[in-house]
């Protein structure tokens, strides 16, 4: 790599984490919380039944599909920050922050939920990938070093 090249916001907040390891005390709690609310709030909407024991089992898989598709936008900034990119530019976060809302929607759909009703699957599957997909990757790293 390159040295004179510098990452500012390349793969926030996973380059943040990296940067500040006791972050993860803080952005892993965090997103299982709003995890939660985002489907407790979901099973109200769509009136799922049961909803302690869905909950109880589903809860997991959004949560890890939350953190494996928000690692997947940060691969993409990363790879092209390497390619040439500073990492602050939106022609890169916005992709990025696209490229893990569709996998959120698209994981969730079809392994989360894939025992729900069409209506549960669609709502619910939107719905995460709506509320929980990474904006944080639009602030800039740069920040940091203000």
């Amino acid at each position: 790599m390159n040295k004179d090249v510098k990452l500012y916001n390349v793969v926030f907040p996973f380059w943040l984490l990296m940067l500040l390891p006791a972050a993860w005390l803080v952005v892993l709690p965090a997103n299982f919380l709003i995890d939660s609310l985002v489907l407790i709030i979901s099973m109200f909407v769509f009136k799922f039944g049961n909803r302690a024991r869905f909950y109880k089992k589903s809860i997991l898989k959004f949560f890890l599909i939350g953190i494996l598709s928000d690692l997947a936008g940060s691969v993409f900034m990363l790879i092209s920050a390497n390619a040439g990119a500073m990492g602050d530019e939106l022609y890169l976060t916005i992709p990025a922050i696209l490229i893990s809302a569709v996998l959120i929607f698209v994981l969730n759909y079809f392994f989360t939920l894939k025992n729900c009703s069409k209506k549960e699957r669609l709502g619910t599957s939107l719905i995460f990938a709506i509320a929980t997909a990474p904006y944080t990757f639009l602030i800039p790293l740069s920040w940091l070093y203000k």
